[in-house]
Order: C-alpha cells, then sequence, then structure tokens
C-alpha cells in the first residue's frame, strides 16, 4: 500500500514538475480552416502588418509560425501549427506563452481567467474572420499538367516581401506601359510574372515583371528594363480569381498538388494577368493563370 502511495505522489510531483516547468505554453486555440497551411501563413503576414506591436519572428516551412504580440502590457509567444487534413482543410493550433508570467498563469488558469485567455480568444476569432473574408472573396482551381507560352518580354526585376508582389508590379506597370507606348512597339499577351527566387520562411521574392512584346532585330535602350525570353516549359497549372495581391495562395495550392501527386518541381511558379486592377472592376471578376514548373 506504501509502495501505491509514494507511486502516486511521485507521479504527481512528476506531473506538476512538467505542468510548471517544461509544458511550453499556458493556453492552446484549435481551429480548422478551409484551405492550405500556405495561404494560412501568407494571410498571418498581411494580417500582423496591421497590428500594432506584433511581429513575425520564424517562419519554419508550411508546418508552424511563431509571432510576438503585445496587448496591452502583456507580451505574448503565439506558435502556430499546421497539419494539413485533405486538399481543402488544415487543422490550425496556437500554442500561447507570456514569458514573463508563464509560471503565475500556470498555476491561475485551472482557477480564475487570466489575460491571456481572453486575449487568445480575441486574437484568434479576429483572425479567424479574416481568413474567412479573404476565403470568400479569393478562389483557386487545378487544371492539372500544361505548358507556359514562349514568349519575348520587356521586363523589370524586383525583390520585395511577399506580400508586396502586387504593389511592386502596379509601381511598374506605368514604366513598362510608357516604354511600350512610346516606341510603338506591339504587345504579344497580358503581363507576366516570372519569379525567380522565392523564399517562403522569408517572405521574400525576386521577379522579373514582364510586358510580351513582338521580337524585333532593333529594339530601344532604357536602363531600368531588359529583355528576355521566356521558354515555353512543362508545368501544373492553376486558374486564380481574386486580387492579384494575394494570387500566390494559388502557388500553394500547385505545390501540394504536385507533392501529392508525385511531380518533380522544376522552377517558381509564373503568372499571367488578365485583369487591369485599375480598372476598378469587381475583384472576384480578375482572372490570373497561375504556373508551377515541373519536370
Amino acid at each position: 500500500m506504501k509502495k501505491l502511495v509514494w507511486a502516486l505522489a511521485i507521479g504527481i510531483v512528476l506531473v506538476l514538475a512538467w505542468y510548471l516547468f517544461l509544458k511550453p505554453f499556458e493556453y492552446k486555440v484549435n481551429f480548422k480552416a478551409k484551405t492550405l497551411p500556405g495561404d494560412v501563413i501568407e494571410t498571418i503576414r498581411m494580417w500582423d502588418r496591421t497590428l500594432e506591436n506584433s511581429k513575425i519572428l520564424t517562419v519554419d516551412s508550411t508546418y508552424a509560425l511563431k509571432q510576438e504580440l503585445t496587448l496591452n502590457e502583456h507580451v505574448y509567444t503565439y506558435n502556430w501549427k499546421y497539419e494539413v487534413v485533405n486538399d481543402t482543410t488544415t487543422n490550425v493550433s496556437i500554442e500561447i506563452t507570456e514569458p514573463k508570467r508563464a509560471i503565475v498563469n500556470k498555476i491561475l488558469i485551472p482557477f480564475t481567467e487570466q489575460p491571456i485567455e481572453k486575449d487568445a480568444r480575441d486574437i484568434s476569432f479576429q483572425f479567424v474572420e479574416i481568413l474567412r473574408s479573404h476565403l470568400d472573396i479569393t478562389d483557386v482551381k487545378i487544371e492539372g499538367e500544361s505548358e507556359t507560352a514562349t514568349k519575348f518580354c520587356a521586363c523589370t526585376t524586383l525583390d520585395t516581401r511577399q506580400t508586396d508582389k502586387a504593389n511592386g508590379m502596379m509601381r511598374d506597370y506605368k514604366l513598362l506601359a510608357a516604354f511600350v507606348g512610346d516606341f510603338n512597339l506591339e504587345l504579344d499577351g497580358p503581363p507576366i510574372v516570372e519569379v525567380t527566387n522565392w523564399s517562403h520562411n522569408e517572405g521574400k521574392l525576386t521577379y522579373d515583371f514582364c510586358f510580351p512584346i513582338a521580337k524585333s532585330d532593333t529594339l530601344p535602350g532604357v536602363r531600368e528594363i531588359k529583355f528576355k525570353e521566356l521558354k515555353s516549359r512543362k508545368a501544373l497549372k492553376a486558374i486564380y480569381h481574386g486580387n492579384y495581391i494575394t494570387s500566390d495562395r494559388a502557388w500553394y495550392a500547385l505545390v501540394h498538388y504536385a507533392t501529392t501527386n508525385g511531380y518533380k518541381i522544376d522552377g517558381a511558379p509564373i503568372e499571367y494577368f488578365y485583369n487591369n486592377p485599375n480598372m476598378g472592376s469587381n475583384e472576384m471578376e480578375w482572372t490570373a493563370e497561375i504556373f508551377l514548373p515541373v519536370k
């Protein structure tokens, strides 16, 4: 009997020690997202920029994201974790800790509501509503195997955050349009983005923003603009509808499709844009073709 009591006592002490000193969070929130982890991560990146006293610390592929938030003088660490359920659903969990009050929170939470709990519920509810609104106005449809067209182009090269890709395009659209117009060049298709370097973890891109033009033996020289030929490539294709700011959501859908269907990815995304956002039409009517090169 004494051995049983001692065993129970030791077990309780070990559990308490784990709970107080080893458990890495004090509060946890779970929800399902009707999209893939990459979409959730990029939505967090955009949402984070609207928050005061908030920053993303690290991104670990599409498995996890660490964010620091300060709310009402409480400094929290939010560890976001993702588990893909199927092609359209992700389980999201947020493990939340307040490093300066971790022990106090763990002691008090079982008995009284602490700020970490209320703040976590408020923040997670806010994000879920933002994600739902985003998903309501975007649509991605995978079409499968395809080929990009061979195009000769006038291009600018940009280095931006992934969330600023569309801003870079809008900035250089006027430059390229003026170049084509001033020299009476013949357009040969819609504007194209060819991504040359994609660092998802850092949320950064290098890409060429291009106007396809008819090839000529004599072409004007402008310092900011280069000429290049985009060769035809085998690729997986998706159709994206929505604001071009978030067309990269189709990238994640294509990467997921490629990895789950045995394709070997052979380059970064290529995008064809069929609408001019400056014309003010309904965003859900904006169309882009997104290609992911594969072998």
